[in-house]
């Protein structure tokens, strides 16, 4: 195989960010995996060259990331105890203090971090540059928008380049996207197109996206590896993962950032309709931050007396938390009208829990048959799917449940292999 340059000036640059995206995860968990296992150097963008480090400073960066945001041991924060709360009445069953012990942890954490940030790493020893013949592995498109940064792979036509690609949804739903976002996302696909020498991605789905891209632009298309997520929450807990009090109320989870192209509104619709006709609905806990162009959506969970007192929100949520909060749930609602990938349904399938989503490719792949799915405008058949899941006692709640216990839960192990044999083939 080759010898290795990873990229790390997209996690340097996230370090003082109190919740981690999925990407922030995926680029730890590549850094991990390097740190663990061994690289040849690691490359930090520069405005007209970057700069290059001992593979060591690695060890220090993953120890930040991990200190940062793995805090996986402490039952959940005060986002948790507040949710709990709300669906149970009840305090949970950790010590009172977690939360507030957690905020104090965090916020020195966040200190540090952005210390280590200020520091862009220039007290770690640099040296002359890229290996001769490396490959050059950057996993998370970080300003990909401006050319600038890369231009020294010119001057490096020995160096193989290999980007890990989600999707390319800006491109094709720019209405689900910030207004001119797509204009920027169309640099950043120019950048991978241009200078990809192979390309990781999650789904079967996005690598056919790809391959028509590169038709599309007329250019030789390279080699796509295929190699599906792993669930990113803990597996091993110091606390009870089942919880009775959670467990006997009958709540769904919708996780992402509120925003048009993740349908809630659709969600919500269903629960008016469901607080019309029932006199103990279910309730939806909607776990993410609010985003951009929601007024509809806000405007409803802030003044609609019907929806409100069924629905939570919940932001800032710890992963141990998170955990908690699916593994007793109903079930997991997905009703987004596109995904390149759909990482919240493997980590509720992956403990067992059943998933409700929208019938697209990407999430019938993803969930390997083992979801209940719907069309993303259908809003009574998700209404009866959610009615039935809430019972545990109708066949539909049976046969998700057994449907998920089913499922055949990507490993970071295999993950790693995978990608570790694409590589050794370039």
């Amino acid at each position: 195989m080759r010898k290795l340059a990873f990229d790390i000036t997209h996690l340097a640059s996230r370090l003082p960010v109190d919740t981690p995206t999925g990407i922030d995860k995926v680029d730890l968990a590549f850094a991990q995996f390097f740190s663990r296992t061994g690289c040849d150097a690691v490359v930090h963008y520069g405005f007209l060259r970057p700069r290059f480090h001992r593979p060591e400073l690695l060890d220090r960066l993953v120890a930040a990331g991990l200190s940062r945001w793995s805090r996986a041991d402490t039952g959940g924060n005060g986002a948790f105890a507040r949710v709990y709360r709300a669906l149970t009445g009840r305090n949970p069953d950790f010590d009172a203090r977690v939360g507030a012990a957690d905020h104090k942890s965090a916020g020195g954490d966040a200190a540090r971090s952005r210390r280590l940030a200020q520091l862009r790493w220039r007290s770690s020893p640099g040296f002359a540059g890229m290996p001769r013949d490396a490959l050059y592995l950057n996993v998370a498109q970080h300003a990909f928008e401006y050319p600038r940064f890369f231009r020294w792979l010119d001057e490096r036509p020995d160096v193989k380049t290999v980007f890990l690609v989600h999707d390319l949804l800006p491109l094709d739903y720019p209405e689900y996207f910030r207004s001119g976002y797509k204009d920027r996302f169309e640099q950043r696909t120019r950048t991978i197109l241009e200078r990809a020498s192979a390309i990781i991605t999650t789904s079967h789905a996005v690598k056919d996206r790809l391959r028509r891209e590169f038709a599309r632009r007329q250019r030789p298309c390279v080699a796509i590896h295929v190699e599906p997520l792993p669930s990113q929450l803990p597996t091993a807990m110091s606390v009870p993962v089942e919880d009775p009090h959670l467990r006997e109320q009958p709540y769904f989870v919708i996780l992402g950032t509120i925003e048009p192209r993740k349908n809630h509104l659709l969600l919500l619709n269903v629960w008016r309709r469901i607080a019309e006709e029932t006199a103990h609905p279910p309730r939806l806990v909607i776990v993410g931050n609010r985003g951009w162009e929601n007024e509809q959506v806000v405007d409803i969970l802030e003044r609609s007396t019907l929806v409100k007192p069924h629905v939570i929100e919940c932001s800032g949520l710890d992963d141990v938390g998170l955990v908690r909060l699916l593994a007793n749930s109903r079930g997991l609602l997905m009703p987004s009208f596109a995904e390149g990938y759909g990482l919240p349904i493997v980590e509720a399938l992956t403990l067992g829990v059943p998933v409700v989503a929208t019938d697209i490719a990407v999430f019938n792949e993803v969930a390997q048959g083992r979801a209940v799915m719907r069309h993303p405008t259908d809003g009574p058949g998700w209404q009866s799917a959610i009615e039935q899941l809430a019972d545990v006692g109708t066949p539909l709640a049976r046969s998700a449940r057994e449907m998920a216990q089913g499922f055949r839960a990507p490993q970071w192990p295999a993950y790693f292999e995978g990608v570790t044999r694409f590589l050794a083939s370039l």
